[in-house]
């Protein structure tokens, strides 16, 4: 693999100074590998002293920055054009990529970092900062001015027992009409007004326009927008704390539409209970309890978890060969959205499943009972590791097994999956047979 480099100063508006081609090999190098080496070249070429450059930027041929510890040829094809910033240094790959995270302050204890919670974002969610305290009758208030934090405690408690089954609600849902994977972890308007007719919140009294409504005010408000400029998210769609925090909207106002009468005297924590017991717990989660369901013949199965234990190392490899990204860590994981990709190129999604049987497969994968409020909230709920991957290639081979109606046993077919994929993957390679063998 070769790439034509044009080589720009810092700040010089990407004028080209220097252009020369540069041999990669397999392309497997990260982004900063290839900064590193032009710079080389550019030394070399000029005469200068080695480490006389140093990379600021890796840009497409557009002049966009490029994540560094992105794998070249992830991105990249032979004979492509790419731009490289450079300066004198001494600090390296100052120009910021989109989706660069910012160094965090760090707490450290008796034994390293002290980590925050992965729920943090829930934990701290001020829900009379949203506006949900004008959601409580003033009488209300009048009769227990204390009413306003108990009530809105509640409903950040319940919100936290239901985040687990909610985020495998959301992301169920973000498949619903998507195209590709890059489309899952958010939602438009017509899948959230999807996820409350499914789940029968929607009546003549509080018809779909309601929750139309509810999306519109909710992806607008002040907080909202706030959120969405940080994270350089889309306005037109939802976040799983956007969803969240409509799901209470949705609560309050069904309510209030189908009991009249006792809206006023009812808190939001008992009318948002109601919104999950009443609708979620009777519509929508036992459908995903049955879906579930189906994959535990192949969990039980003990010699496909045998077949399983001993492709541990190529179902590691094969992990590992589809990351965009290799940095530093303790665990290697990788984004479902980018591993449909790679599916894609194994000839398995669009041919022997579709994206949103992709994602049942990849709940259950990352949930380990068919309960819903049992489910736990994931801090990376679309990243998966090697455990999660392996359970992930299960689920795909149940899934073929069980829709395209295979004669042999589940583990035989289980084999003949496992050892298609790690060769699509390059991960296991056929030896040629010897001289004189059939």
């Amino acid at each position: 693999m070769k790439l034509k480099v044009n080589m720009c100063s810092l700040g010089s508006g990407l004028t080209v100074e220097e252009s020369f081609e540069l041999y990669c090999g397999d392309g497997e190098q990260v982004l900063q590998w290839l900064g590193y080496a032009a710079c080389s070249r550019l030394a070399y070429i000029r005469g200068e002293v080695y480490g006389r450059y140093v990379p600021q930027s890796v840009c497409n041929k557009d002049g966009q920055a490029q994540d560094v510890d992105i794998v070249l040829n992830e991105i990249f094809s032979d004979g492509e054009e790419i731009v490289v910033e450079f300066s004198n240094g001494p600090q390296p790959y100052r120009v910021r990529w989109e989706g660069r995270p910012r160094t965090p302050p760090f707490r450290w204890g008796d034994e390293g970092e002290i980590l925050p919670p992965h729920n943090t974002w829930l934990l701290e969610l001020d829900l009379k900062a949203e506006g949900f305290g004008a959601f409580i009758d003033p009488d209300m208030i009048r009769a227990d001015p204390a009413i306003v934090d108990t009530d809105l405690g509640k409903v950040k408690q319940l919100l936290m027992d239901y985040s687990g089954a909610m985020q495998v609600v959301f992301y169920n849902q973000s498949a619903e009409g998507a195209s590709s994977g890059d489309q899952l972890g958010q939602i438009t308007l017509p899948q959230f007004r999807g996820v409350m007719t499914a789940t029968k919140a929607t009546t003549a009294r509080f018809p779909a326009e309601n929750v139309d409504n509810i999306f519109t005010s909710v992806a607008t408000s002040t907080q909202t927008l706030a959120r969405k400029v940080d994270n350089k998210s889309g306005v037109s769609t939802f976040g799983l704390l956007d969803f969240l925090l409509a799901i209470v909207h949705v609560a309050y106002h069904r309510y209030a539409a189908e009991n009249p009468s006792q809206a006023p005297f009812q808190p939001l924590s008992n009318k948002l209970m109601s919104l999950f017991k009443d609708c979620f717990a009777v519509y929508t989660f036992p459908d995903i309890t049955k879906k579930l369901a189906r994959f535990e013949p192949c969990v039980h199965n003990s010699a496909a978890q045998l077949l399983l234990k001993r492709g541990r190392r190529l179902t590691e490899q094969t992990l590992d060969s589809c990351q965009l990204k290799r940095v530093r860590a303790s665990m290697v994981s990788v984004d479902l959205r980018w591993l449909c990709t790679h599916l894609q190129r194994w000839n398995l999604l669009g041919r022997d499943f579709n994206l949103q049987e992709l994602t049942i497969i990849a709940i259950f994968a990352k949930q380990t009972s068919t309960i819903p409020e049992e489910f736990v909230l994931h801090p990376q709920p679309l990243s998966y590791n090697y455990d999660e991957f392996e359970r992930l290639l299960l689920g795909i081979a149940h899934h073929i097994y069980i829709t395209k109606k295979k004669g042999e046993a589940f583990e035989e077919f289980l084999g003949e999956t496992l050892d298609s994929i790690y060769k699509k993957a390059n991960v296991l390679v056929e030896m040629p047979p010897k001289e004189g063998q059939d």
